[in-house]
């Protein structure tokens, strides 16, 4: 690694640990970017529980109309 690299590197870690990516009125560069992947985890977690819950369904129904004709 060059110097020039290495001086990068050296300054955003001490701006990352200076909190300049983030701000305490969430307009940082970085601020809140783990939100909205946690938000869509929920979210996909969310659907395939009620996917789960039609598929479900929909094999019981099947079953009880076996059991019945």
């Amino acid at each position: 690694m060059s110097i020039a690299k290495n001086a990068r590197a050296s300054q955003v870690m001490i701006d990352i640990s200076n909190g300049k990516y983030t701000s305490v009125n969430k307009r940082g560069k970085f601020a809140n970017f783990g939100s909205v992947i946690t938000d869509s985890l929920f979210a996909q977690q969310a659907e395939a529980d009620r996917r789960l819950k039609q598929i479900q369904a929909e094999r019981a129904m099947r079953l009880a109309k076996r059991k019945f004709a």
